[in-house]
């Protein structure tokens, strides 16, 4: 069974992330890929290890088997392309031939400059945008990797709204709702396979990372919104691959996230209505009764409550 924790542990230290990061360089040898079949040719590769450690390979890749090559969402940490590939032909002698990235962040897109340059590379308008940029933080941003030569592992083929690759069984639907996590968010539906990737729009159990300070666009006011939409439009989805929980979840898994984060904005609201200080809010803050195995506290919400009361 896989195991691995998300990126809300990361949420309460803005250094989180780069610490994480350099403790990792720092082992000799690299985590392990554990995969889990979701459907007939879906696969999650997550990482090996103890819940609370969903940063050991980053995040969760989709490996989708197409009649004509394979396709990826996400390729995890930089140096991971190896070890990807190798699951991949632990199910298939095809190629890959589309990497999918939902957002721009590094342990997302880290390995995607490991792969051949013929593959074709896909991702929202606004990915590329932050993939391209020459003035952010790789971490978390991961522009660095995408500088002078290695351009032409941009995205080559880009959306805004909703775009759809092949057709068929081997349909893929892509979704752009609007900002959250952050301003590229993408939602993929395997649409034979009934199952949907929702990168770090969808942590689980743990409070939303909102990547509102490094030029990403992560909305903390619109990312309720954006789950909502989701919920309204996208059709037909039995089972999600998060962005780091440990195992698929299902639908209704993600109608209580939804569920959980519009209680969190109203409650922030009404604290703020009251004349609390974020602080405060973050104190206040109660968790619903009836989603007690969420492994949230104000603390962990405390970043979140900070941007609804920016307005961000």
């Amino acid at each position: 069974m896989l195991r691995v924790i998300c990126l809300a542990g990361l949420v309460t230290a803005g250094v989180g992330m780069t610490l994480t990061v350099a403790a990792f360089e720092a082992q000799e040898e690299r985590p392990a890929i554990e995969t889990i079949r979701v459907t007939d040719n879906l696969w999650m590769l997550g990482s090996e290890g103890d819940a609370g450690e969903g940063m050991r390979t980053g995040g969760n890749t989709a490996l989708f088997v197409a009649d004509s090559g394979v396709v990826l969402v996400d390729t995890k940490l930089e140096g991971y392309g190896e070890a990807i590939m190798a699951e991949v032909r632990r199910v298939t002698d095809r190629p890959v031939t589309h990497i999918i990235n939902t957002h721009t962040h590094f342990d997302h897109s880290g390995s995607n400059t490991e792969f051949p340059d013929t593959v074709e590379f896909v991702a929202h308008e606004n990915i590329r945008r932050a993939m391209a940029r020459d003035d952010c933080q790789p971490v978390p941003t991961n522009c660095d990797d995408f500088q002078g030569e290695n351009a032409k592992y941009l995205p080559s083929t880009t959306f805004s709204d909703r775009l759809t690759l092949f057709s068929g069984a081997d349909a893929i639907d892509l979704y752009h709702f609007g900002p959250g996590h952050t301003d590229g968010d993408t939602f993929i539906v395997f649409r034979e396979s009934r199952a949907m990737h929702t990168g770090d729009m969808f942590l689980g159990k743990f409070a939303p990372f909102i990547d509102a300070q490094n030029g990403n666009g992560g909305s903390a006011s619109e990312f309720g919104q954006t789950l909502n939409k989701v919920l309204a439009n996208v059709p037909d989805v039995d089972t999600i691959i998060t962005g780091h929980w440990h195992t698929p979840l299902v639908w209704s898994d993600l109608e209580d996230y939804a569920r959980f984060y519009n209680d969190l904005v109203d409650q922030a609201q009404r604290s703020r209505a009251a004349g609390r200080s974020a602080d405060e809010a973050a104190a206040a803050y109660a968790l619903p009764d009836d989603l007690d195995e969420y492994s949230v506290t104000g603390q962990s919400v405390r970043p979140i409550i900070g941007y609804l009361y920016e307005g961000r």
